[in-house]
């Protein structure tokens, strides 16, 4: 789900601000507002940067959508590949999805659910760069929870007929369904209920053997 930052950086002076704090900001108006819905102008207003300064930093606001895209989904993919590394697929699956509630009801006026799913899904009919960047991300979680799930095949923790892509389609669907549900006004306590009803489909599903049980 690492994505390489798009910003470039300005030949010449040193930037006197900090790179973090105006992604952070610039990813909140475009989750607030959405893609299309945002200006320059009120991106300059939320860094409190000039518009001159922001072209110059980062380009257009194509450029400086896509940095902040890819600066939110680094941060999310160090999250959950922390998550997934776990000593057991129980703690990884629960974690991940018990980040996505938190990250999911993060947003600031009523900017809730996924950043990458709110603002970006409305533009990949039009934008192949960010439709790319879309795809590589979800491709990338795919393929981090099958793995996570392919380790506890091979530690006893599932059968060995189990399948990973399976059991992990339950859980991503999950985390895109919670980020949906966010959106719509879902309290934490009911996403949670759903985080656990998945948790219990892919014991049941995958056949998840006790700890400590006999292979």
């Amino acid at each position: 789900m690492v994505q390489k930052s798009s910003e470039k950086a300005v030949r010449g002076r040193p930037r006197s601000f900090d790179t973090d704090q105006v992604l952070g900001a610039v990813r909140d108006t475009f989750w607030r507002f959405g893609f299309a819905g945002t200006s320059m102008d009120q991106l300059a207003a939320a860094t409190g940067l000039h518009k001159p300064s922001l072209y110059g930093a980062f380009g257009d606001k194509k450029r400086l959508y896509l940095a902040a895209l890819n600066h939110y989904l680094a941060e999310v993919s160090a999250d959950f590949a922390l998550a997934l590394s776990r000593d057991s697929w129980l703690k990884s699956a629960t974690e991940l999805l018990d980040q996505s509630i938190e990250l999911f009801l993060r947003g600031k006026d009523g900017a809730n659910g996924c950043f990458m799913m709110h603002t970006a899904m409305t533009e990949t009919n039009s934008d192949p760069e960010i439709l790319h960047v879309v795809r590589d991300a979800m491709d990338r979680l795919d393929k981090a929870v099958a793995r996570r799930f392919r380790i506890a095949i091979e530690q006893g923790e599932f059968p060995e007929g189990a399948d990973p892509e399976a059991l992990s389609m339950i859980i991503v669907g999950c985390h895109y369904e919670i980020s949906a549900r966010s959106r719509a006004g879902y309290s934490r306590k009911e996403l949670k209920a759903m985080a656990d009803r998945a948790i219990r489909v892919v014991k049941e599903f995958g056949g998840a053997r006790e700890a400590g049980s006999v292979h």
